[in-house]
C-alpha cells in the first residue's frame, strides 16, 4: 500500500495577501517556510500542538491496518 496521506496536498490563503495556494500535509507536519507565489513574503507553517503530525501518522497507521483487513478478508 502506496498512499500516504502527508503527500496530500491542502489549500492555504497567504496571511498578508490572501492569495490561494496549495502546499503538502509534510509540509504543515515538518513547519516548512513557504513563499507566496503572489507577494513573496515568506510563510513559515506552524504545528503549535502537533496535531498535523499526531493526526497525519494516526490516519496513515488507520489505513494500513484498514489495507490489511480488507486483504486478509476471506482467508
Amino acid at each position: 500500500m502506496n498512499f500516504r496521506l502527508e503527500t496530500q496536498w491542502v489549500d492555504i490563503n497567504c496571511p498578508n495577501c490572501e492569495y490561494f495556494d496549495s502546499v503538502q500535509l509534510l509540509d504543515a507536519k515538518t513547519e516548512r517556510t513557504i513563499f507566496c507565489h503572489n507577494c513573496k513574503c515568506s510563510i513559515r507553517l506552524q504545528d503549535s500542538n502537533a496535531s498535523v503530525h499526531s493526526s497525519v501518522d494516526s490516519i496513515d497507521k488507520a489505513m494500513k491496518d484498514l489495507y490489511n483487513t480488507l486483504k486478509n478478508f476471506g482467508k
